[in-house]
């Protein structure tokens, strides 16, 4: 078993929210949501978990797991898998998340 960490050093600022089922575009928020970089930890190449370094409503706060589809783990670290995961690093799903950052976050409704 080959178990690699892999250093994303990408940004991404988080900019769609969605919260009982609608979707919101986020205009301001907290700098500290702002991803600088991530961990993508992959084992025999295979996508295993995602670690952040900052909060995000969708990742373990004490650990820093990014809550991942487990589909998405039967897929190989590549360009087209990492742009997935940017994807959703972009989004707070508020529906299912850890905390609500409310009081850090203005946003509106998508209509």
């Amino acid at each position: 078993m080959k178990i690699q960490d892999h250093i994303i050093n990408d940004v991404y600022a988080p900019s769609k929210l969605i919260f009982k089922n609608q979707l919101y575009q986020i205009i301001d928020l907290h700098e500290k949501f702002i991803i600088k970089s991530y961990k993508i930890k992959t084992v025999d190449n295979m996508i295993d978990s995602v670690i952040l370094n900052n909060p995000h409503p969708n990742a373990n706060p004490r650990t820093g797991e990014f809550c991942l589809p487990n589909r998405l783990r039967s897929f190989k670290l590549n360009k087209k898998t990492k742009g997935m995961i940017g994807v959703m690093l972009c989004n707070f799903n508020l529906d299912d998340c850890y905390f609500a950052p409310w009081n850090e976050i203005e946003c509106r409704k998508i209509k």
